[in-house]
């Protein structure tokens, strides 16, 4: 772990949770904001890292993002 504070930031990034504002819409990262657009290049990256990694651990070949569309599709 680190305290580094751009890496706290691309970390906070990368995981999948996403606020929703009143109307339900999806709002980017407030992290994301706050990195210089090189290290939006490495999120992007690890983004895609760990994605492989969810889909890989799930019994259906499924990453965190198809299982929060799916769901809200569902309208859970």
């Amino acid at each position: 772990m680190t305290d580094d504070p751009k890496d706290l930031l691309i970390e906070e990034t990368v995981s999948a949770f996403r606020e929703r504002n009143c109307w339900g819409r999806v709002l980017p990262s407030r992290a994301w904001w706050d990195l210089p657009p090189e290290d939006r290049d490495a999120v992007f990256e690890r983004q895609l890292a760990s994605r492989v990694i969810e889909r890989a651990l799930d019994p259906e070949g499924r990453s965190t993002t198809v299982r929060a569309v799916l769901a809200r599709l569902a309208g859970k």
